[in-house]
Parts: structure tokens; C-alpha cells; sequence
């Protein structure tokens, strides 16, 4: 064989090499993949830790003091005690559906009142003040 086809022979193994190890499996970027997010639980079948899912339809009782009062829209903020077999003691907002059972009570009244979970959401069907000596 002549020198140049040598060198070519070599030159184009050499290219062979190069490009069969340029093809191999190359490290692939690292996906991150989200979980896929779960539904949220119907309405009666959750909880709060430690507690049994809300009957649909069953008052569950509380006590608490009036927040915030938003008669326009019809809903009352109670920091309330725990609502036994409901969920713990914290402050939160409820619907009125009877806009009557507001007008008589204010901000910073101590309160009894009955809450009650449809499909739609809770709601209180009773809010009456309580006697400060209570």
C-alpha cells in the first residue's frame, strides 16, 4: 500500500472510532416530573386531623366570639372552641343562609351557634349571643 492511502485508511478508522463513540448513549437531562395533584375530597368525606368526616346534614353545635360580621354578603367570622366531632378550636368564616339570624349580634359578642354541611359547604343555621356571665 502507498503512504496516502495508509494515512487514509487510518484517517477514516479514526473518523469510524470517533463518530461510532460520539453516537453512544449520551446522559440524558433529568426530568422533573410533578405528582400529579389528587382531587380534593368530596364534601363529607374529609376532616381535620384527628377528626370523623362531617355528617351531611347533621348540626354540630359551637361556641365562639364574633369577628368580623359581613352582613352585605352574608357570611360571620367566629374565633370558635371545638366543635366536637367537627374540628378543632380556630378562627374561621361561615355562611349565612338566613340573613335574619345576624341582626342580633356584633363584633366581640360571645355566641352560640349550629353548624351544618350540605354538598355545598357548611353554614350556620342558629347564631344567638350568649349572656356575658355565660
Amino acid at each position: 500500500m502507498t503512504r496516502k492511502v495508509a494515512v487514509g485508511c487510518w484517517l477514516l478508522v479514526l473518523l469510524l472510532a470517533a463518530l461510532a463513540f460520539s453516537c453512544g448513549s449520551q446522559p440524558q437531562p433529568q426530568k422533573t416530573v410533578a405528582p400529579t395533584p389528587a382531587p380534593p375530597p368530596a364534601v363529607g368525606q374529609m376532616g381535620p386531623a384527628g377528626f370523623p368526616p362531617a355528617v351531611l346534614g347533621k348540626p354540630y353545635p359551637g361556641t365562639g366570639i364574633v369577628k368580623v360580621l359581613n352582613r352585605k354578603e352574608g357570611w360571620v367570622e367566629i374565633d370558635h372552641q371545638e366543635i366536637k366531632d367537627l374540628m378543632p378550636a380556630m378562627e374561621m368564616e361561615f355562611w349565612i343562609r338566613d340573613p335574619s339570624i345576624m341582626t342580633r349580634v356584633q363584633v366581640g359578642d360571645k355566641v352560640d351557634f349550629v353548624v351544618v354541611e350540605d354538598r355545598k359547604g357548611q353554614y350556620l343555621t342558629h347564631l344567638k349571643r350568649v349572656a356575658a356571665g355565660r
